[in-house]
């Protein structure tokens, strides 16, 4: 393949992105969605690594190595970032680089959205969870990189030398990341596009010695990064996303508290439920259960003082079928049944 050629086909659409433009014509109407969904043949869709996020068979825990690589390879992939695919969130056992070509994408992570446009160049680190969404015919070109990879160029002496970039791969490169995401702002530098261009067609064709060409046009790439954009980085730390994203999932255990599940939280953030139980345990220092029951116990208070609601209709409203079983958690937060504390909210105003 030839310079030519491989712009051809990054303009064009490949077998991958028109089934997912066929994805999002179909889910336009929600009768149409439902009968496409019937219609398609399961085991052919996991088997070509489709993602579709109303099938929980297609839907991966995360994004590893061996995807993209199998024994003996350099570790360094470049490839279409494949436009229309369903947005949803994910992270990965790599490291993950995205550079807008032509057009713009949409990226979120840590609840935070943005539109990037031409030039744009974030990296993801491993373990750090984010959604990417190209709605149109944008270019966007996903770099995958191993970790032997940023091993290998960055730990050279050459690279580190109190260099920013080199310090973000190194910090993140076993997990303990100290940033979520690094952000540069290239403009429409033509030098950049045209090595990203010749990085990709020695990714696709593997020529006789491929691996040391990319191997050193990487290092050029990443070098040229830093002596033109450094002052454009952009970046956030991990606490910074793990709060944000703490924030929207105990926001939405509150909001859906009267029937939600572990299972729930995991579908609407596309993690499996053990990731996720321990996520929540990490970050807010209770359990999944501990989460759901303030909530709901809180959602019944705000009853007993504002409404004329029985105890047994309080009890279904936030979420519990037994009552008895609501009483036994009431007393536990209040030491007093629910009757008690309606009739000590009425005599005093200090009651929480």
């Amino acid at each position: 393949m030839n310079k030519i050629e491989l712009l051809q086909n990054l303009h064009n659409l490949n077998e991958s992105e028109q089934f997912y433009k066929r994805y999002q014509e179909a889910k336009q109407n929600k009768k149409t969605f439902e009968n496409y969904l019937k219609s398609l043949n399961i085991a052919e869709v996991v088997q070509a690594h489709y993602i579709i996020p109303e099938i929980a068979e297609t839907m991966p825990p995360a994004m590893k190595d061996e995807y993209f690589f199998s024994a003996g390879d350099i570790g360094i992939r470049l490839q279409k970032h494949n436009c229309f695919t369903p947005e949803f969130r994910h992270f990965h056992t790599y490291f993950e680089a995205f550079y807008v070509y032509e057009g713009v994408c949409r990226h979120e992570v840590g609840g935070q959205s943005r539109l990037l446009q031409m030039g744009d160049f974030v990296i993801i680190p491993p373990g750090t969870p984010h959604t990417i969404s190209v709605q149109d015919t944008s270019i966007i070109i996903d770099m995958i990189l191993s970790g032997e990879v940023i091993e290998n160029v960055f730990k050279n002496p050459a690279f580190y030398k109190n260099n920013p970039l080199a310090e973000f791969f190194l910090r993140n490169i076993r997990y303990s990341s100290d940033n979520s995401f690094m952000l540069f702002h290239t403009g429409n530098d033509q030098e950049l596009k045209d090595l990203i261009l010749e990085m990709m067609l020695e990714s696709v064709n593997r020529y006789q010695e491929y691996d040391a060409i990319l191997y050193s046009q990487f290092a050029i790439f990443f070098a040229k990064l830093m002596r033109y954009y450094q002052s454009t980085i952009e970046s956030a730390t991990s606490s910074e996303v793990n709060s944000n994203l703490a924030y929207d999932i105990i926001a939405f255990i509150q909001e859906n508290h009267n029937s939600i599940t572990l299972e729930d939280v995991a579908a609407k953030y596309h993690y499996t439920p053990e990731y996720t139980s321990r996520f929540i345990r990490k970050i807010t220092g209770k359990t999944f259960m501990e989460l759901l029951t303030d909530s709901r116990i809180k959602h019944a208070v705000a009853l007993l003082k504002s409404t004329s609601l029985s105890v047994s209709q309080i009890s279904f409203q936030v979420g519990y079928e037994n009552v008895e079983n609501f009483i036994r958690v009431f007393k536990k937060h209040y030491h007093m049944t629910p009757n008690s504390y309606r009739k000590n909210a009425s005599l005093s105003t200090y009651l929480p």
